[in-house]
């Protein structure tokens, strides 16, 4: 017994780290196969070795868990993971969908948006690139694109836009930002007025051979690129966001969809990128992410969001199903952690087994599936986790608009009022549609603020106890939905115990539903102050999303 604990620790132990690094999975691969090996050859009961992967897979506690984060004033805390957590009962994980708007918000209109060959008209706009509000004016700024250009508009309300003639490229809304994918961050770090705005994209152009074995000797893990068309990242400036300077050198090998996202904290750069071929994964198809601190020096890019066998079986419940990638990474600091919307790709072959057909008017259809948005979560905008039962945070329909699929997002949502709205790629049919059959268009989606996950009870309650901390304000506001319900709150000491005057019974919040309700208490309305505390909630028929200390 004592050899079959060993072994069973040794291996566990060395699933867990591999699980902690899955940029190290591919590389260390043999070795545990090699460990779990001799395991089996030394263990005396077969029925361990055959219920080894399921004791694995049951796992729900890391075996080094995690120190919980700080709790700033201010600075809220949403219940999309456990890292605050130190216990829940009876109560459940929900990602709430997105609510949509009848009609998407932007269209291929103008001549220049559309293409007409052969008689066939394709009316193409995406939303790769970024949506910004100005926090004085509340007015929006939209840099989308077409098959060919960077276009921008802007809007009072952010449903009707407006196309402002730039006259950059004649008298259109075009830019001369000339990059697929364009992601763009206004640097609030920046000291240059020339390099307000930072833009990342894909330039789907041939390189000479000297600029790309330059741009391969910044990096290590290079054999595998055998792009054709040598289509690489580069960087841009701006100091509006309309006159753009592209960067002489490439910045990363790779090619298609890329967005640039910025660390509120140390200002660092991160750019979460495809990198088609890397034999460090599956599929030409997963995200990465490469880090850099001037825009022009990037850190070796590792993979950060790959899909996994749950995401091949999802894939595999379509007709001609076979397995997931990932198409993009949209991924955000929010709440004093980070969040993304990730877009599993759910690849289906022949194309004819989704559409009937493999081929449009003589025109053969590239990669065939179906691709929707989830949400996934990360403490440190570096290592990232999935949320939940992986059910869609925006789901395809149920309009024609977007029935189809969701090819990419902005960069980051905006926040307007009590809510939070993120602007997305909108496609009629799946990836894999040609036209006439196919456009694109410009959608957005819209939830409560902080709504994209809740921690959930029916009538029978659940409860939630936080991490020890010392609260750095006075007064708790919680973001509940209890109109059918009720929500309490208990304040206790570090040992555990109740904290007198801060019971469960003097604290209800009953029938009621706000973004920010405040918690009181008989003795009053101020946490305890100069000692660390816990709280509980309790939780009947109702919807928990987030608490703040202010």
């Amino acid at each position: 017994m004592v050899i079959c604990f060993y072994l069973q620790c040794m291996c566990e132990s060395d699933v867990y780290r591999q699980m902690k690094h899955p940029s190290s999975i591919n590389s260390r691969k043999s070795s545990l196969m090699r460990r779990l090996s001799r395991a089996q050859s030394l263990l005396p009961c077969l029925g361990f070795v055959i219920a080894f992967p399921a004791l694995l897979l049951a796992q729900k506690a890391p075996l080094e868990r995690p120190a919980a984060p700080p709790l700033k004033k201010g600075e809220k805390q949403l219940f999309v993971d456990d890292g605050m957590i130190l216990a829940k009962r009876g109560l459940t994980r929900v990602v709430h969908p997105a609510k949509k708007l009848e009609h998407p918000v932007l269209e291929a209109e103008m001549p220049w948006e559309v293409i007409e060959e052969g008689g066939i008209v394709d009316k193409r706009v995406n939303i790769y690139g970024t949506v910004l509000r100005d926090e004085a004016t509340g007015a929006f700024r939209m840099w989308y694109a077409d098959p060919g250009s960077v276009l921008y508009a802007t809007s009072k309300d952010g449903i009707h836009w407006e196309r402002p003639i730039l006259k950059i490229a004649g008298k259109t809304n075009v830019t001369n930002l000339n990059l697929h994918s364009p992601s763009i961050i206004e640097d609030k770090f920046e000291t240059d007025p020339q390099k307000r705005y930072k833009a990342v994209g894909n330039a789907s152009k041939g390189e000479d051979a000297a600029k790309l074995q330059r741009l391969k000797d910044k990096f290590e893990l290079v054999d595998w690129y055998r792009d054709k068309t040598h289509r690489l990242y580069y960087a841009a400036h701006s100091p509006d966001g309309l006159r753009w300077t592209l960067a002489p050198e490439p910045i990363l090998l790779g090619c298609d969809t890329i967005t640039l996202s910025q660390d509120p904290v140390t200002g660092e750069y991160l750019a979460f990128h495809k990198r088609q071929g890397d034999p460090r994964v599956i599929g030409i198809r997963q995200v990465f992410l490469s880090v850099s601190k001037d825009m022009q020096h990037w850190s070796e890019p590792q993979p950060v969001m790959v899909a996994d066998e749950i995401d091949n079986k999802a894939a595999r419940k379509l007709n001609g199903g076979t397995y997931s990638e990932f198409y993009n990474l949209s991924a955000f600091a929010f709440g004093g952690q980070w969040l993304g919307f990730a877009t599993p790709f759910r690849r289906v072959e022949p194309p004819s087994a989704l559409f009937g057909n493999d081929e449009v008017n003589g025109h053969k259809r590239s990669a065939t599936g179906i691709i929707d948005v989830q949400l996934v979560h990360s403490r440190d905008g570096r290592h990232w986790h999935r949320c939940s039962d992986r059910s869609p945070v925006i789901a395809l329909g149920p309009h024609a608009y977007d029935a189809g699929s969701i090819f990419g997002l902005c960069n980051a949502p905006v926040i307007v009022g009590d809510e939070m709205w993120m602007y997305y790629t909108a496609v009629t049919t799946p990836h894999g549609g040609l036209a006439p059959e196919k456009s694109q268009s410009i959608a957005r989606a819209a939830w409560r603020l902080d709504g994209l996950a809740s921690l959930q009870a029916k009538e029978k309650e659940g409860t939630v106890e936080t991490h020890v901390f010392v609260p750095a304000g006075k007064a708790l506001f919680v973001n509940a939905d209890v109109k059918g319900g009720r929500l309490s709150i208990e304040v206790l000491d570090a040992a555990g115990n109740v904290i007198k005057g801060y019971d469960k019974g003097s604290s209800a919040i009953e029938k009621q539903d706000g973004v920010k309700l405040q918690v009181r208490w008989k003795r009053g309305e101020e946490l305890p102050a100069g000692a660390p505390i816990r709280l509980r909630f309790f939780l009947e028929n109702g919807d928990l999303y987030s608490y703040v200390i202010d």
